[in-house]
């Protein structure tokens, strides 16, 4: 599995790379990775394309014995549209892809797939409030079949207020697009920044803490939700949809290469980890926590 998991992800960076360097050699410094999710000026770039590769190392499965790794790759591109002062407008491609090895006795898929149409408005209602819509139609399956019920449709809603110049409140509700785990969940979180360095987060599905020592440097600490719902179509398995689970605490550095290119490497705890089956008949298995690692390339032009 791991040689055709690692092949895959050298595939797509490279293919990923080669698409994005003439285009990207034209800008110039991009905005910073805590202000592009939390404050959505104008000065961000107006594309992006990400790859990412996480690995989690073997770990026991509680409920039917066997050890288990675990294999996360995902690609997307958005491209950003300012339709005037107020109105930004994006859209977007992305894959996801979380590889299972595990021994025959767990009866579990091999891979579970998520392929999905991104869109997104931010309206700027004035200097301190902006309103943010996504739209995520997707499918989200095993993908050895395909039916209406891979159909996964997540919407989002969230208002973003700087209170004051160092605090930025978020609020707003997610239709997660899972039917059966977390359909609907609050958007909660605060963003304190006292200096240039240092950027304190708390909500979910991510609470952290940034320091940037230099303009090229960044470095986190914090903890993260991972997780997701796909449809199954092999009845090996015993179930009708499969949901996946866990939170990882999480330490890493995002390196600037080049104006337009950002290596990140990271590495961490994943722990509570879950696969909960529904329409079927058979038990949820619970999966020891193990340590992990991820490398992710992003380029921005």
């Amino acid at each position: 599995m791991h040689l055709r998991f690692l092949f895959s992800i050298v595939c797509c960076i490279a293919t990923l790379a080669a698409a994005s360097r003439a285009p990207a050699q034209e800008t110039g410094e991009s905005t910073k990775p805590d202000k592009e999710v939390v404050f959505p000026q104008r000065q961000q770039p107006l594309s992006e394309v990400t790859a990412e590769t996480t690995w989690l190392s073997g770990s026991h499965i509680r409920t039917t014995g066997g050890d288990l790794t675990m294999g996360e790759a995902k690609v997307g591109f958005t491209r950003r549209f300012v339709i005037d002062p107020k109105i930004d407008l994006s859209a977007g491609l992305s894959y996801a892809l979380r590889e299972i090895d595990a021994p025959d006795s767990a009866h579990l898929p091999d891979a579970l797939h998520n392929l999905s149409l991104n869109l997104g408005a931010v309206y700027h209602v004035d200097d301190r409030l902006t309103l943010g819509l996504r739209v995520s139609p997707g499918v989200g399956s095993d993908f050895k079949a395909l039916s209406a019920g891979d159909i996964r449709v997540p919407v989002a809603f969230h208002a973003n207020f700087q209170a004051f110049p160092t605090l930025s409140l978020i609020g707003g509700i997610a239709y997660t697009g899972m039917n059966h785990s977390y359909p609907v969940l609050p958007v909660l979180g605060l963003v304190y920044t006292p200096s240039e360095q240092w950027v304190f987060a708390l909500g979910f599905p991510r609470t952290g803490a940034i320091y940037k020592p230099d303009r090229k440097i960044d470095l986190y600490a914090g903890v993260e939700f991972s997780g997701g719902e796909y449809q199954l179509h092999d009845p090996s398995v015993g179930a009708g949809v499969i949901s996946y689970r866990d939170y990882r605490a999480v330490a890493g550095a995002d390196y600037r290469l080049f104006p337009f290119a950002k290596l990140g490497v990271a590495g961490g705890y994943a722990f509570a980890r879950k696969f909960v089956f529904y329409d079927g008949n058979r038990s949820d298995i619970n999966v020891d926590g193990a340590p992990f690692g991820r490398v992710a390339l992003t380029f921005t032009w």
